[in-house]
């Protein structure tokens, strides 16, 4: 198992995760109105959603357990809609969950398609695991066709204390939105073609909230869950994998935001 399978596969197996999420793999978007995380997280994929064009064949890069793309076969069809994922278990999962589209085992930073390929490109909150986040966006650009648009909700890490560097690489850390803006033309795209929107990373202390709520205070299931539901084994796990993610989480975050980039 590599170290994101492993990183994500709590994520991807624990049923009260999945109920917390709504079934997303993302930390959402929030705002003054939001009600819990799995609505935070409908919310940021529907905003991305809204960025990306109203017909053309689409790319779901890291898919997560499919949610994000089984919305876009809804709406593209699902012979216009391909997803890519490092992970053969989240293809496997997204299988089970009734995305039919064509998935592929595929580095994101590794693409094998070829130039021109898509009218569109997602990306939800993936690109700073990628090896790396800059090869990412070079072959993305490569991939879309003229007027095509990758559309991508980011993390802007500062540091990586405490993050296990082959699950956050290094080479993704920035100083600075601009900084971040200034990959996107290293890539390819015109500086006028990128648009950014900051939500602000005041976001990540309401999901730090939900989460110490919801879990109990890192106890890895919902308060009323049987207290011996899981085990102490994996009571314990749970419980490291919680405090380390709002620790590390809010030491590291320095911005969350909103890419379309239109080459």
């Amino acid at each position: 198992m590599s170290k994101i399978q492993e990183a994500y596969s709590l994520a991807m197996s624990d049923p009260v995760y999945d109920k917390f999420t709504g079934g997303y793999v993302n930390y959402g978007l929030w705002t003054g109105a939001t009600k819990s995380a799995a609505e935070a997280c409908h919310h940021l994929v529907g905003t991305l959603l809204a960025k990306l064009p109203e017909r053309g064949r689409v790319l779901d890069v890291a898919f997560g357990k499919g949610i994000s793309t089984k919305r876009l076969e809804e709406r593209y069809g699902a012979e216009n809609v391909v997803g890519i994922n490092i992970d053969p278990n989240q293809v496997r999962i997204a299988r089970e969950r009734g995305v039919t589209c064509d998935l592929r085992v595929m580095d994101a930073a590794k693409p094998d398609f070829p130039n021109e390929s898509f009218d569109a490109i997602l990306c939800v909150e993936s690109a700073f695991h990628f090896q790396s986040r800059a090869r990412f966006l070079a072959e993305a650009h490569r991939m879309l066709r003229p007027n095509g648009v990758l559309v991508m909700s980011d993390i802007l890490f500062r540091t990586g204390h405490g993050l296990d560097p082959e699950v956050f690489p290094p080479e993704n850390q920035v100083s600075s939105v601009d900084e971040y803006r200034r990959a996107y033309g290293a890539a390819g795209f015109s500086p006028e073609s990128v648009a950014i929107d900051v939500s602000s990373s005041q976001q990540i202390y309401a999901l730090a909230a939900a989460v110490a709520g919801t879990f109990d205070f890192f106890r890895g299931r919902a308060p009323e869950a049987d207290s011996q539901a899981n085990g102490s084994q994996a009571l314990s796990a749970a419980e490291r994998f919680w405090a380390s993610f709002l620790v590390s989480r809010l030491v590291n975050i320095q911005e969350c935001v909103l890419v379309a980039a239109r080459k």
